[in-house]
Order: C-alpha cells, then sequence, then structure tokens
C-alpha cells in the first residue's frame, strides 16, 4: 500500500511537470513546477534514486529562488505604487 501512494505521488508529481509546459504565465508556470518537482523530489527520495533526487531539487531550489524575486519584486511595486505622486522624485 505504501508504494502505491509513492506510485501516486510520482504521477502526479509528473502530470503537472509535464502539464507546466502549457502554461504561459510565467508566475503559475514556476509555481507548477515547483510543486511537481517536490512531489518528484519526494518520490525519488523513497526509491532512493541520486539523480532523481538531485536533479528535482535543483530545478526545486531554482523555481523557489524566481518565485521569491517575483515576490519582492510585487512588493516593491505596490509600495512604490503606494507613494503619493507629489512626494516620488521627478525625472528631469
Amino acid at each position: 500500500m505504501e508504494n502505491l501512494i509513492y506510485d501516486i505521488i510520482s504521477w502526479v508529481g509528473l502530470t503537472i511537470c509535464i502539464g507546466a509546459f502549457f502554461i504561459k504565465d510565467v508566475f503559475w508556470l514556476r509555481l507548477a513546477t515547483l510543486i511537481g518537482c517536490s512531489l518528484l523530489f519526494v518520490y525519488y527520495s523513497h526509491i532512493a534514486i541520486p539523480q532523481g533526487v538531485i536533479s528535482n531539487l535543483l530545478v526545486l531550489l531554482i523555481n523557489a529562488y524566481y518565485l521569491l524575486r517575483f515576490a519582492a519584486a510585487r512588493k516593491k511595486a505596490a509600495s512604490s505604487d503606494a507613494v503619493p505622486a507629489a512626494l516620488k522624485p521627478q525625472a528631469e
């Protein structure tokens, strides 16, 4: 039964990763890939395949990094929009 659960995790992760190829929005593409690779990381960790663990961990970390950069840029843009126009520096 335990192996069936891990097999289901691997199929769901693989489906999400393949489905990410059809996503045009970069945020959702990275999020889908992050989730899919997380599931595949769990699967490959369970069956002890180092290549699968390392490759999925790397893709997971790369996508997490870019999602955090995206969130920081979005937060910065939101905070700069909150500043009244009179207080913003004028371009010459």
